[in-house]
């Protein structure tokens, strides 16, 4: 069984400026590993793996423009073989996520 989160959050900046951002965040390592962009600007993927003992979580990132702002989806999939989530980890690394992504733009704008 594959335990899957998901969840979205808006940002009242244009998809070029969050796409830059996400792009910084994801080169944080740890807990961000081979994130790639595999849509300019639009879909980020990424393995979130917060400890080197710890397996790797994917993350696919998407931006999409929403009322001179962006929405931003966030969905983690584990591997197949995990039975739940019980501590929390995967809705933990889509909030820890997006909090860091509105840190980031925060920082742009000083």
């Amino acid at each position: 069984m594959t335990v899957r989160r998901h969840s979205d959050d808006y940002f009242d900046a244009a998809p070029p400026v969050v796409a830059s951002a996400v792009r910084t965040v994801l080169a944080r390592r740890p807990p961000y590993v081979r994130a790639d962009e595999v849509e300019k600007d639009a879909v980020f993927k990424t393995n979130v793996r917060p400890s080197w003992w710890l397996l790797g979580t994917v993350m696919t990132i998407h931006l999409q423009p929403s009322s001179g702002g962006t929405q931003v989806v966030a969905d983690t999939k584990s591997q197949f073989f995990i039975m739940g989530d019980v501590f929390g980890y995967y809705n933990r690394y889509i909030r820890d996520f997006l909090g860091a992504l509105r840190s980031e733009l925060q920082s742009q704008r000083v």
